[in-house]
């Protein structure tokens, strides 16, 4: 493929990510900030970058701000968030068509990136202050997905098992904070944070798409160029999850009709891409022994699917069950992965997993967002490989490397969010 990607420092804990591949009529640009998580924080940066992206002192009002991007020949400005290991990378980010594809080949790219660098740094604030009905808006916004993540039973349940997994680590905590913290929120928490981000966190620029994004580039840069920076933390997303000294086995009650059960296994090997292989086989797809035996055969499960998180190097088997068949389904996944780890693996098994895996991640190639989301991962692991690099070392690996992958899967918890009632949850 022809996708050029390169990363440079263009200041103090500043990286600025280049991703090009002339096949794309439009470009993307992310701006964000990281930090190592702070449970207290989750929401105040969540409320705080969905404001940056409601209004700017030069538009202070939502419905002019979008005016003016839609005039941008539909550009579109929206917040991102999501916590990382165990770190919280909360941001800006635009997509605006390629200027050559405009009419007479209006040249939109360098107003919809000053526009960007208008939110990030003049943000719509008065006494230090931003705009109240925003706030206020925006913040019922935030307790509102709080809620939406809780209603969603199989959304919650991964939640919940994550603060058993992760217990005493900072990716325990959810990607939002708590609802009680999110109401508490300040004006005055959301300018403190608004500086120490600017100030102390780590910054990602990404600029991602067709090309022709010189200009937008030096105007991102001149901008970050005066930011007076603090110290800034060393980011490592690599934080293996420490096995615990005995299985650790924990329920929640609720008002359900299916029970969601997570099993995790944390292991000793990381190799990422022989634990990917052997998570795919065992329970990766519509044809891994999970699906084929557990699901299928023995029909102990609604779902049961098995995915293997590199940055915390663990494998989790996530499954939605009748009450009364969780014991068998426990035992039923154990002697699935136990038949893997003695052994139990053929040639086509291997190859079908390969092939599937593979695919997946050539898919990448077909949108500017997939790439770009493809080399963060990358950089998250510290290499920058593309598809077809990972798909060789994918291709490379053997039957008894995936084996041993799977005697080095160690039990450490099981946490069920334990149906008692009949509401309907799906």
């Amino acid at each position: 493929m022809a996708v050029n990607y390169s990363k440079t420092e263009i200041g103090k804990g500043i990286s600025l990510t280049r991703i090009t591949d002339p096949k794309y009529k439009s470009n993307i640009i992310r701006v964000r900030f990281i930090t190592p998580i702070v449970p207290d924080d989750l929401g105040v940066n969540v409320l705080l970058t969905s404001l940056l992206v409601t209004s700017n002192s030069q538009y202070k009002s939502r419905s002019e701000l979008s005016k003016k991007f839609l005039g941008l020949y539909g550009t579109s400005i929206g917040a991102v968030s999501a916590n990382v290991s165990d770190y919280q990378s909360v941001g800006v980010t635009i997509s605006a068509i390629r200027d050559r594809f405009t009419i007479g080949g209006e040249i939109i790219s360098e107003e919809a990136v000053k526009q960007l660098i208008k939110c990030i740094f003049e943000p719509d604030l008065t006494d230090g202050r931003f705009n109240e009905n925003y706030f206020r808006l925006r913040k019922q916004e935030l307790l509102d997905n709080i809620a939406a993540a809780v209603n969603d039973k199989r959304s919650y349940a991964y939640m919940k098992a994550k603060e058993v997994i992760y217990a005493g680590e900072p990716a325990a905590a959810s990607d939002m904070g708590t609802a009680e913290r999110a109401a508490a929120i300040t004006q005055e928490d959301l300018l403190r944070q608004y500086e120490f981000l600017m100030k102390h966190a780590a910054i990602d620029i990404t600029v991602c798409g067709g090309g022709e994004a010189d200009s937008a580039v030096k105007l991102l840069t001149d901008a970050f160029a005066k930011v007076e920076r603090g110290d800034v933390p060393q980011i490592n997303y690599l934080k293996a999850s420490p096995l615990k000294d005995k299985l650790c086995e924990k329920q929640e009650l609720m008002n359900i009709r299916q029970s969601k059960m997570f099993m995790a296994y944390k292991s000793s090997c990381h190799d990422i891409y022989v634990n990917k292989l052997m998570a795919c086989i065992l329970g990766g797809s519509a044809f891994s022994k999970l699906f084929v035996n557990v699901r299928e055969k023995l029909s102990l499960c609604y779902y049961c699917d098995s995915y293997y998180s590199d940055l915390k190097n663990v494998m989790m088997i996530e499954s939605g069950v009748d009450t009364e068949n969780i014991e068998k389904a426990q035992q039923a996944i154990r002697d699935e992965l136990a038949a893997l780890q003695n052994g139990k693996l053929t040639d086509e098994e291997l190859e079908n997993a390969k092939l599937y895996i593979c695919g997946g991640f050539m898919s990448n190639y077909d949108s500017e967002w997939d790439i770009a989301s493809w080399y963060r991962v990358q950089d998250t692991r510290g290499t920058a490989y593309s598809p077809e690099e990972v798909c060789e070392l994918i291709k490379a690996v053997t039957g008894e490397q995936v084996i041993e992958s799977a005697k080095l899967m160690k039990p450490d918890t099981v946490f069920i969010l334990k149906a008692e009632g009949g509401s309907d949850d799906e």
